[in-house]
């Protein structure tokens, strides 16, 4: 399943990886009640808070730009198909002219760049590849970007022992020498560039995308669900630091409303996972494009 937007002569692409199990909300959000969801809940199925793990193709200027690589191929409760996916959804879309495929499919090898949003699991799954009994990059010919601040502090050896696939999906990547760390406001193409949003993590970014008038952006998991477009002080109980959080997811719902921009949120539902922040009788709500 593939939802697109053309951003002027940009493109994005939404490639689902993995639809996990529904969970009770409080997990997710555990400083928010039942009366707190009680007026939203047609961000909820049936009672539960369901996410989804997808990743986003940015076709821009010539470069095929992975933004996150899912959960990766497991072991999970569904396996993820992140790669299946580029293949045989995306392949005849994504070839740019001149580029053909004899095997009548996207290849991986055609990603110039994979942009990481932040460096937690469900970003980095598919990374790098033991298929073959040894550490490849699943990209080959890409560069992968991921935040200093992200690499600096899940590299500290106590939160690297509660995250191990750190050690699987993003320290094997330095060894082959295809990982790049950036800061800021790093910039891709004309068109695309990172800008730093902290709290979700330390260095989580989210990607920008500006194109002949027209704005979008990949927001990571500056939002899980569409109900923190409603409510934005609501933060994950995954959130490192909440206080930021709410700031940064502030900043940005601001700047998507006054500036028009296109949202692509990965978490959401992918029939409604590109959207607009809207106002209506002084209150933002998401609405799916």
């Amino acid at each position: 399943m593939a939802n697109r937007l053309t951003v002027g002569n940009a493109e994005v692409i939404a490639v689902l990886d993995m639809v996990p199990p529904p969970r009770d909300p409080k997990r997710m959000f555990p400083d928010v009640t039942l009366d707190d969801w009680a007026p939203h809940q047609d961000a909820l199925e049936d009672g539960q808070l369901q996410l989804y793990y997808g990743a986003w193709v940015v076709r821009s200027q010539g470069s095929t730009i992975l933004v996150d690589t899912g959960i990766g191929p497991g072991p999970h409760p569904t396996r993820g198909n992140l790669t299946g996916n580029l293949d045989t959804e995306l392949g005849p879309v994504l070839l740019p002219a001149g580029r053909s495929n004899a095997h009548g499919s996207y290849p991986a090898d055609e990603v110039d760049v994979v942009v990481h949003t932040h460096l937690h699991f469900d970003h980095v799954g598919w990374n790098v590849d033991y298929s073959g009994g040894g550490a490849v990059p699943t990209f080959p010919n890409a560069r992968y970007l991921a935040p200093r601040l992200d690499w600096e502090y899940f590299s500290r050896p106590e939160v690297l022992a509660d995250s191990p696939y750190i050690e699987d999906q993003v320290k094997p990547l330095f060894d082959l020498g295809k990982i790049e760390l950036i800061d800021g406001e790093h910039r891709i193409t004309d068109e695309v560039v990172t800008l730093h949003t902290p709290g979700h993590t330390p260095g989580h970014q989210v990607v920008l995308i500006s194109s002949q008038g027209q704005k979008a952006m990949v927001v990571g998991d500056v939002l899980h669900s569409k109900v923190q477009v409603a409510e934005p002080g609501w933060t994950a109980g995954v959130d490192v630091d909440k206080k930021a959080s709410r700031k940064s997811r502030a900043v940005l719902l601001d700047r998507a409303e006054n500036e028009g921009y296109a949202v692509a949120a990965g978490h959401f539902h992918p029939m409604e996972n590109i959207g607009k922040v809207v106002r209506l009788e002084g209150r933002r709500y998401w609405q799916g494009l």
